[in-house]
């Protein structure tokens, strides 16, 4: 495995939508064959790469009992199923730790959650219909900032 080089970074300001935007113009409509994945650093203290998926629990779900606390993969993996099944391959191939992190925005009825999920193992053919298993911890998005920012700080070689 091959270390990142040691550099300097600067903080988030401003989204860059831009090249979702590019690449969404660029297919004309056609289905990607593809995923967008929202975060990979190394973690010095590991010694490996982290991958980390934020999943938006939305509000329209609250009705329906579905929060960040009670969503899990499972409940829709028919409908995103390349999408984690291509989160764990790339994982799985650079020997990373997969994380997926629902969470609902802020200020919203259930915005205090997060639940973290880290990712044991996809099996999209398990027997017991739960193809994604993983080691949960229910946050509070004051808990969840300081574990992101511990993690943060150890890509910082």
């Amino acid at each position: 495995m091959v270390k990142p080089m040691s550099h300097k970074s600067k903080p988030l300001e401003h989204p860059d939508f831009s090249a979702f935007e590019f690449v969404q113009e660029m297919l004309q409509g056609d289905p990607t064959c593809a995923i967008n994945f929202d975060r990979i650093q190394w973690d010095t203290k590991e010694g490996r790469y982290v991958i980390v998926e934020f999943l938006l629990c939305d509000e329209k779900q609250f009705e329906r009992g579905i929060t960040p606390y009670t969503s899990h993969p499972n409940r829709y993996f028919h409908k995103n199923r390349q999408k984690f099944i291509s989160l764990w391959e790339l994982a799985q191939a650079l020997d990373a730790k997969l994380y997926l992190v629902n969470y609902a925005k802020k200020g919203t009825k259930h915005g205090d959650e997060v639940l973290l999920m880290e990712v044991l193992r996809i099996d999209p053919d398990d027997p017991e219909k739960k193809p994604v298993r993983t080691r949960n911890i229910r946050m509070t998005r004051d808990e969840f900032s300081k574990w992101f920012r511990e993690l943060n700080s150890r890509g910082c070689v």
